[in-house]
């Protein structure tokens, strides 16, 4: 393989290649073949990409005048910002489409030398004409100020060439391109003229065959070409082999996911060499990857206030700050527990900042934020923010204290690499602010692709474009549906369809794109004499077939590769591959503390796993961030409320005692005071909102008062006390949120519910919910009922049973077997149950699922 990469590289001949990673793979072929020769040492082979080339070209050049001033893609992108919006009539709500296709659009004219005056004379709608108004803006630009673009370096190579001041060899090789610009034509033209040998490496079809099968969909058929591939490996370590996908940059974390399903199977538990198994051509824009988020969501802090979910992120995040990961959690749930509102740096200290010394290094990260918003006024140049960007990044101890790998490290550069791009947009926008700096920084990071540079994995994994002029032992193509292949045209919209087709433009007619697509596929099949293609029988709902392309290219495979499924799968069936060690759960001991209060002892009756993990194990779901204010908190305001408004109430007749004015006055207080510690941490629209709910806790407090104004006499014994819940070695502390005794002595156990509306009794004259049971059975008082009161707006009522209120049913007795079976529980509780329920409904189960893996053991 590569027999021509020798001979190509002598008498101080070059390669250039059409991209870097083709560039990449014929060094490390060259020097494997050195290597093989018995050398120790050689000459650094000039393998270039044709755009490295070309910078080289321009940089060791001696021109008879000094050259443009090379623009990079950020600061063409300011150009093109300020020449589209000149020519717009009204400024436009999110720009950067338009830009992005303005500068394929301007790439294209260069590539395809096309005179402006073309654009001009063909434009057919007012989009084509604002475009071709900021081309010719675009364009007197960059000469009036010297400088020189990307598109147009070919162009600028071709000038140098002919004027005789490239440095350039006797003999130039071309690998890996399926076609050739006319601005790349007439660039090899002038070397040709200048004397230069310019030689094409041709593509020939395999010696062998390719065969092709159909996989039940996409997913089957990436899993199948990674165990085809491990096959392969294991059978010679040695081989190249590469698999071909061909919308890798659609989606290429799945597709790697998947491949590496049938490669390394297990690669999730086995470490970085598994997971490296598959090397991956395509890799993620810089704003994506973690450190870079949240560095440009703490720069984001420090000029303007984040919702709830980026403060969450910031705390839990181990990219800033300095340790005390377990205090900063603990603060994050605390801020789960409020509602979803816009956070200033002053307004998390007041809410979140309880001094501890636990917390003082978050207290410290939030004051360092305050300091550093001072220093984020005025406009300076893109330089100086640069600086600062850094500077402000440090002193909140980004990328955090946690030791950096190699491809961390290489992440971190790269994105001191984007400070300096952005800093050298001074050049094209002298001054600008803080906003427009990080703004600016934001969009760069966005459309800046970054994949570490890592040792070549076993399977190669790569886009049709990708793996041009690269040669392998085996090659799988997949996805070749006629409905993936040939992939769909993409003419550009800013240019008339009369113009591209004038100047054969890619995709200009369905025509160009099929030829290029089948030029394309038979490079592929040229890669290798082991060629397999596939494509999946389904997508969706539709079935698929294979593309026409080809036909009379390849035949039908003997025996199809299988899908080997997920590994996960394959182990929950074998049944025997994992260990299950026997380690029963333990009894409750004195020195154990049970959680979770009445919750624990109703989880126990209904799922006993779920009373294990929550009030043994004390595994609590995570709260969701919500906006306005969550049920549960409402909730809460208006426990505290009821607390208060009854606080200095003794009895129904004192109740009854105090004027309408007073109890008008009193509930405006209770509502108030209830409200006021979220009301001082609130923003503007929280603030709006709790105006509107202490009003409804004001009507809601009234009619709780209506509704004990109307009850029997009774005295209130205790608001919110605390009781606890002995049996045998278990001791769980309770809270009653109140407890009246009626005119004959007994105790009434009331429980406020502010969501749904409870009832105490189902059809069966049976509690649903023991909660008020296990009050009961924690009180050794006489108990005379007990009661849900529904404080809702749509209904506020009592629901309960007792001597007074269910005067059918033989109460005493009926409560003794309640608390009886409440003993039952704890019983089993103590004794380490966890049977899992398994006719309750997947929403009431869902909370621990993942845990008791009840949804697998359905199946079984």
């Amino acid at each position: 393989m590569l027999d021509w990469l020798t001979e190509a590289l002598e008498n101080s001949s070059e390669v250039i290649t059409a991209n870097r990673r083709l560039a990449r793979f014929l060094g490390e072929r060259y020097a494997e073949q050195q290597i093989a020769s018995g050398r120790r040492a050689w000459r650094s082979p000039p393998i270039l990409s044709f755009r490295d080339w070309l910078t080289r070209c321009t940089d060791v050049s001696e021109p008879s005048r000094p050259l443009p001033t090379r623009l990079s893609s950020h600061q063409c992108r300011v150009l093109w910002e300020k020449c589209l919006a000149r020519n717009l009539s009204a400024p436009l709500l999110d720009s950067g489409a338009l830009v992005r296709q303005a500068q394929d659009s301007w790439s294209r004219l260069r590539s395809f030398r096309v005179p402006l005056t073309a654009v001009q004379n063909s434009v057919r709608s007012l989009d084509q004409r604002v475009f071709a108004n900021a081309s010719k803006d675009f364009a007197a630009t960059l000469e009036r100020e010297n400088w020189a673009d990307d598109a147009g370096l070919a162009e600028l190579v071709a000038q140098l060439v002919e004027a005789g001041s490239a440095n350039i060899g006797p003999r130039i090789v071309f690998a890996g391109f399926d076609r050739f610009t006319p601005a790349e034509e007439h660039l090899r033209a002038a070397l040709r003229t200048r004397g230069v040998n310019t030689v094409d490496i041709e593509v020939t079809l395999p010696r062998g065959r390719p065969t092709l099968a159909g996989f039940e969909n996409a997913e089957a058929e990436m899993r199948a070409a990674g165990a085809w591939a491990r096959d392969i490996l294991l059978d010679n370590p040695e081989k190249r082999v590469g698999i071909i996908a061909v919308h890798l940059e659609q989606d290429a974390v799945r597709l790697a996911r998947l491949v590496r399903e049938g490669v390394a199977p297990g690669w999730q538990t086995g470490g970085a060499d598994y997971k490296a198994a598959v090397n991956v051509s395509y890799g993620r824009r810089l704003s994506n990857y973690p450190a870079i988020a949240v560095a440009l969501l703490a720069l984001h802090w420090l000029h303007r206030d984040i919702n709830s979910t980026e403060l969450s992120l910031l705390l839990r995040t181990p990219a800033i700050g300095r340790g005390q990961e377990g205090s900063r959690a603990i603060t994050e749930l605390e801020l789960r527990d409020l509602p979803s509102m816009t956070w200033a740096p002053q307004t998390a200290i007041r809410a979140l900042g309880r001094k501890s010394e636990q917390r003082e290094e978050w207290l410290e990260f939030i004051q360092t934020v305050i300091e550093l918003r001072a220093d984020t006024g005025g406009q300076v140049s893109p330089a100086e923010w640069a600086a600062r960007f850094d500077d402000f990044l440090a002193q909140l101890n980004w990328p955090g204290d946690a030791p950096l790998s190699s491809d961390d490290f290489q992440l971190i550069n790269r994105w001191r690499e984007l400070l300096n791009e952005l800093a050298r947009l001074e050049l094209v926008l002298p001054r600008m602010s803080y906003r427009s700096a990080l703004f600016r920084l934001q969009v760069m990071a966005g459309e800046t692709i970054f994949q570490p540079e890592s040792r070549s994995g076993g399977v190669q994994l790569l886009g049709a474009l990708e793996a041009a002029g690269m040669e392998f032992d085996s090659l799988w193509i997949s996805g070749l549906s006629a409905t993936n292949w040939p992939p769909q045209g993409n003419p550009s919209v800013l240019l008339s369809r009369q113009l591209q087709r004038e100047f054969e433009m890619p995709d200009f007619e369905p025509d160009d794109t099929l030829a290029y697509a089948r030029r394309v596929l038979r490079r592929l099949m040229a890669s290798a004499n082991d060629v397999f293609c596939s494509y999946p029988l389904s997508e969706g709902d539709a079935e698929q077939s294979p593309t026409g392309l080809l036909r009379d290219l390849v035949e039908a495979a003997s025996e199809t590769p299988a899908d080997p499924g997920w590994y996960a799968c394959r182990v929950a069936e074998s049944g025997g591959t994992t260990d299950v060690p026997d380690d029963p759960v333990p009894s409750v001991t004195r020195s154990e503390s049970v959680t979770g209060g009445t919750a624990t002892v109703q989880r126990q009756l209904s799922e006993p796993f779920s009373a294990f993990a929550y009030g043994r194990l004390g595994i609590r779901p995570l709260p969701r961030m919500m906006y306005g204010i969550p049920a549960s908190q409402r909730g809460r305001l208006i426990h505290a409320a009821l607390a208060d408004l009854y606080g200095d109430v003794t009895s129904r007749d004192d109740l009854q005692r105090i004027d309408t004015q007073d109890l008008e006055a009193r509930r405006q207080k209770a509502a108030r005071k209830a409200s006021a510690w979220l009301e001082s941490r609130a923003d503007t629209v929280l603030r709006q909102l709790l105006q509107l709910e202490k009003q409804r806790i004001v009507d809601l407090l009234g009619a709780v008062i209506e509704l004990d104004l109307a009850r029997a006499p009774f005295e209130i014994v205790g608001l919110e006390i605390p009781v606890s819940l002995v049996y045998d070695e278990i001791e769980m502390a309770l809270r009653v949120d109140r407890i009246d005794r009626d005119g004959d002595g007994g105790l009434l156990i009331l429980d406020y519910k502010t969501g749904r509306r409870r009832r105490f009794l189902n059809a069966d004259k049976k509690p649903d919910d023991m909660q008020l049971v296990a009050y009961a059975r924690a009180i050794e008082e006489a108990i005379s009922g007990l009661a849900f009161v529904n404080v809702d707006s749509r209904h506020v009522d009592m629901s309960g049973a007792g001597r007074d209120m269910t005067p059918d049913l033989d109460w005493d007795v009926l409560l003794e077997e309640w608390r009886a079976e409440v003993d039952r529980a704890l019983c089993n509780l103590q004794k380490g149950d966890v049977r899992l329920n398994g006719v309750i409904p997947a929403k009431d189960s869902r909370e621990f699922g993942l845990l008791s893996r009840i949804r697998e053991l359905r199946h079984e």
